[in-house]
C-alpha cells in the first residue's frame, strides 16, 4: 500500500478515524483496527475507513482481510486504482488460485482504462495454468488486438496453442485388491487425444464382484469421490459367473481413481489412471524440430510406409472431377504447402521414399491437368525458407509462395521490391513444446509502402471454419481474392503478403476445398486452395454452400463461454453477409 499519511486525507472527518490514522503513523496497526473495524461493522465504508483499514490489515499481516478491503475499494469506486488492482489480481496468481486470478484480471480489463497490454499476458498466463486453454487465446488474441505482432503474446500464442494440441493416451496401474476392474476406452472415442477430449472421456468396464456383494462404482479424484450404479452382467453359460458393468464419461484431465464400495461398507481402490504426454516433436541435426505421433502420420508418409490406398486415390479422382470445371470457368489453383522435412531434408533423421503421398497426388493431377503448384523447389533454394522451431513456412517462404501464386495469375510486376525481409526471434508451433519453449531467428516480410489494409470481418473461429476478410484502401490491383486454406494460410504473413496488393482477400479455413457460395458472392477474380502437405492424404471438399462444411462440429468444440465471447467481438464488425448472419447463427446454437 502507499504510505501517504492518512490524516493529510481526512481533515474534518470523525475522530475514530483521526485517531486511527495517528496510530497507522506510528505503526500501532492493531490499534488503528480496534478503532476502525467497529465502524465499518456498522456500515461506514467510505473510502477514507476502507483505505485506512486495508493499511492498518497490511501492516499487521492479516493477509485475508487485507485483501476483503482490497475487493471492496475496487468495487466500490467507480473509478477503480490501476495499481490496487493489479495488486489484488497478483496476490491470487502467487496464491496460485489461477480462475480467481484470471477473473481478477478480467475487471482491469473491463473497468480500469489505460491498462498496459501486460494485463493480457497475466491473464492468459492465469488461463493456461487453469488449462482452460480456449479462454487463454481468446485472451492473448485481444492483446494482438491492441498490440499486433507483440513478441511476448505472440510467442505465448504458440505456447497456448501447443499445450491445446499437445496429445496424451489414458493408462492405468492396477492396484492390489481382491476385485479386479477391466477396462477398455469406448468405441467413439480417440486413444490419443488432447486435454480436453479427455475431460467427457467414455470408457466401459467388467467388476468381477458377485451379486450378493452389491457393488458400486466408486470414483475419487482431487476434488472428491461419488459412487455411481453399476449394471448386472447375466452369465451367458450355465457355468459363467454373473458380473457388474459400466459405461460411464469422467474427466480425466486429472489423475483419477476408479474402486468398488461393496454391500457390507468395504471399499477397494482398483484402477488408478493418468495421462501420459505423447512425444509430438521429433529433434532433427542442428536443433531442427520435426512433428512427431501426429495424426496424419507425417514420418511414415515421409519414408513411404504410409501412401494412398484404393479408398484415397478414388476420393482424390472424384475430388479432381469437381475442380477440373471450375479452373476452366475462373482463376483457380490447387497450392501445397510443402511439409519441413521435405524442404529440409538434410536435418531429418529419416530417409525419404521415393514414393509418398505427395508424389500420388501429383500423378492424379497432372493426368487431369489440373492446375497447381508445389514450391518445393523454390523452398529450397532459399535457406530461411523454413526455421527450426516450426512446421510452417517462414516469412521469406510464404513470399515464395506468394510470388508462385500471383505468376500463375498472370501478374508480373516487381514484387521484390515491395518487400523487405527482417530476422526475430520466435518460438514457433514446435519451439512451444519444449521444455524450456526453444526459440529460433525467422524471417518476416515487411511491405516497403503505406498499406492500407485493414480486418473488414473475423468470426475470429479457431482453427477449422475461420472466416477473416481484409481490405485494401489503396490496392495495386482492384482484384478479389478468395483463399480457402489451412493454418498455412496465415503463417508468415501469407495472405497479408495478397491483401497488400489486392483490394479484397477473404481466408476460409478449409483446407483445399472450395465453397461455392464464398467464391460466387465475392464475384472472385482468383480462388487459392492451400492445403498443407501432410493433409494431401484426403482431399479437400467442393461443396456448394457454408452451410455443408458442417462448421457446427468446429463451433462446439468451443466452451460456451467463449462462443459468447465471440459473438461479442465479431459483433465490433459492421454487418458483412452472409458470413455475420451464417456465424451468429453458428454461435448462438
Amino acid at each position: 500500500m502507499n504510505s501517504f499519511s492518512v490524516a493529510e486525507r481526512i481533515e474534518g472527518t470523525s475522530e475514530p478515524l483521526a485517531e486511527a490514522s495517528a496510530r497507522l503513523e506510528k505503526g500501532d496497526f492493531s490499534g488503528a483496527i480496534a478503532l476502525l473495524e467497529p465502524a465499518f461493522k456498522a456500515g461506514d465504508d467510505s473510502s477514507d475507513i476502507v483505505e485506512a483499514l486495508m493499511r492498518a490489515y497490511d501492516g499487521a499481516g492479516e493477509t485475508a482481510k487485507h485483501e476483503e478491503m482490497m475487493a471492496v475499494a475496487l468495487q466500490a469506486s467507480s473509478q477503480p486504482s490501476l495499481k490496487l488492482a493489479i495488486s489484488y489480481a497478483e496476490l491470487a496468481m502467487t496464491r496460485k488460485e489461477w480462475p480467481v486470478a484470471a477473473e481478477r484480471w478480467q475487471f482491469i480489463i473491463d473497468h480500469c482504462e489505460g491498462f498496459p497490454h501486460q494485463v493480457y499476458v497475466r491473464q492468459a498466463r492465469a488461463w493456461l495454468a487453469a488449462q482452460q486453454f480456449s479462454a487463454a487465446l481468446h485472451t492473448v488474441n485481444l492483446g494482438l488486438e491492441r498490440q499486433p505482432g507483440n513478441p511476448v503474446l505472440s510467442d505465448l500464442k504458440d505456447v497456448i496453442a501447443s499445450r491445446k494440441a499437445k496429445k496424451f493416451q489414458l493408462t492405468a496401474q492396477q492396484l492390489a485388491a481382491p476385485i479386479t476392474i477391466r477396462w477398455e476406452v469406448d468405441e467413439g472415442e480417440k486413444r490419443i487425444a488432447t486435454l480436453e477430449s479427455f475431460r467427457h472421456y467414455r470408457i466401459r468396464g467388467w467388476i468381477d464382484a458377485r451379486q450378493d456383494q452389491r457393488p458400486e462404482l466408486l470414483v475419487s479424484a482431487p476434488d472428491g469421490a461419488v459412487s455411481l450404479a453399476l449394471t448386472t452382467l447375466e452369465p451367458s453359460t450355465p457355468s459363467q459367473e454373473a458380473g457388474w458393468t459400466f459405461e460411464y464419461r469422467f474427466d480425466f484431465s486429472q489423475d483419477l481413481t476408479l474402486g468398488v464400495r461393496l454391500k457390507n461398507g468395504r471399499v477397494y481402490e482398483c484402477l488408478r489412471f493418468s495421462l501420459a504426454p505423447v512425444m509430438e516433436v521429433l529433434e532433427g541435426r542442428e536443433g531442427w524440430l520435426f512433428l512427431a505421433n501426429d495424426t496424419n502420420a507425417s514420418i511414415d508418409q515421409f519414408t513411404g510406409k504410409k501412401r494412398l490406398d484404393a479408398e484415397q486415390k478414388q476420393q482424390w479422382r472424384h475430388f479432381v472431377d469437381g475442380i477440373g470445371p471450375l479452373q476452366r470457368q475462373r482463376s483457380l489453383l490447387l497450392l501445397i504447402a510443402n511439409s519441413k522435412e521435405k524442404v529440409r531434408p538434410e536435418y531429418y533423421p529419416y530417409e525419404k521414399a521415393s514414393i509418398t503421398p505427395t508424389e500420388q497426388v501429383e500423378k492424379l493431377l497432372q493426368a487431369e491437368k489440373i492446375d497447381y503448384c508445389n514450391p518445393v523447389a523454390a523452398m529450397q533454394a532459399e535457406p530461411d525458407s523454413y526455421y527450426p522451431t516450426d512446421t510452417h513456412w517462414s516469412g521469406r517462404g510464404a513470399y515464395l509462395a506468394f510470388l508462385a501464386c500471383m505468376r500463375h495469375f498472370g501478374f508480373d510486376d516487381d514484387f521484390a521490391s515491395l518487400y523487405a525481409f527482417e530476422q526475430r526471434e520466435v518460438v514457433g508451433d514446435l519451439g512451444s513444446k519444449m521444455d524450456p519453449p526453444a526459440k529460433s531467428l525467422s524471417t518476416v516480410a515487411v511491405f516497403r509502402e503505406e498499406s492500407g489494409v485493414y480486418c473488414r470481418f473475423s468470426n475470429y473461429l479457431p482453427g477449422t471454419g475461420n472466416i477473416t476478410i481484409f481490405e485494401n484502401s489503396k490496392p495495386i490491383h482492384a482484384r478479389t481474392l478468395v483463399i480457402f486454406g489451412g493454418s498455412s494460410a496465415g503463417a508468415g504473413g501469407f495472405a497479408l503478403l495478397f491483401a497488400n496488393v489486392f483490394q479484397r482477400v477473404v481466408v476460409v479455413n478449409l483446407p483445399g476445398s472450395y465453397v461455392h457460395e464464398v467464391v460466387e458472392h465475392e464475384a472472385a477474380d482468383h480462388v487459392i486452395l492451400q492445403t498443407n502437405e501432410r493433409y494431401l492424404a484426403t482431399p479437400g471438399r467442393v461443396i456448394k454452400t457454408l452451410a455443408e462444411a458442417n462448421l457446427d462440429h468446429a463451433v462446439q468444440a468451443v466452451p460456451a463461454a467463449e462462443r459468447v465471447k465471440l459473438l461479442q467481438r465479431m459483433s465490433r464488425y459492421a454487418s458483412c453477409e452472409p458470413y455475420h448472419g451464417f456465424m451468429t447463427t453458428l454461435l448462438a446454437g
